[in-house]
């Protein structure tokens, strides 16, 4: 997805009448929303994807390999980002036996 149509996703889900507030939530200028809009800008940066993430109650990883999948320069990695945020699990995982499931848990990272 490209950089602007996730600001103004921002600016909906706020409920904001402008873009230059919507920059201000997202913590960027209103130069940089219509570099953005203009496509001079094509990507978010990951703080920024973190913010629009939290706005948008999206998963940050999904927000971050989607902006990354979209400024990569092959196709290859192209591929690789738009897959990853699909894959990332995270699961509590017993730890030698150890009970009650407040302690004695790790978590295990998978890209399975």
């Amino acid at each position: 997805m490209d950089s602007y149509t996730l600001i103004q996703a921002v600016k909906t889900k706020l409920n904001l009448p402008s873009d230059n507030q919507a920059a201000a939530k997202i913590g960027i200028t209103r130069a940089t929303v219509s570099n953005h809009k203009t496509g001079r800008i094509k990507t978010l940066n990951d703080a920024q994807c973190l913010k629009v993430a939290e706005i948008l109650e999206l998963p940050p990883e999904t927000v971050i390999a989607d902006q990354n999948a979209e400024g990569a320069k092959s196709p290859e990695v192209k591929k690789f980002w738009e897959g990853f945020g699909k894959k990332l699990i995270i699961k509590m995982v017993p730890r030698d036996g150890i009970e009650p499931p407040t302690r004695g848990f790790s978590i295990l990272c998978s890209t399975d």
